[in-house]
């Protein structure tokens, strides 16, 4: 699992605080540091973070990734 998220990205938080309360390891990448990175998300689709992956799938939606949090926990 990764989530790739900036440095000032008040929705990133969010979900890293979603992440932190339902005890998963996640790989955090900051796009901002890492050119490689925000070509992959870029290349995804995507034009803002957060975006988090797993297993293939690919969510931007802050909401929608907490809700796959949920059911990744369940």
């Amino acid at each position: 699992m990764k989530l790739y998220t900036k440095t000032i990205c008040p929705k990133c938080l969010w979900v890293k605080s979603e992440l932190d309360a339902a005890n998963l390891q996640v790989e955090v990448i900051n796009i901002d540091h890492d050119a490689v990175a925000k070509e992959t998300v870029v290349n995804a689709g995507f034009m803002t973070v957060p975006v988090f992956e797993h297993n293939g799938e690919w969510l931007a939606d802050p909401a929608s990734i907490i809700d796959r949090i949920s059911q990744i926990t369940a």
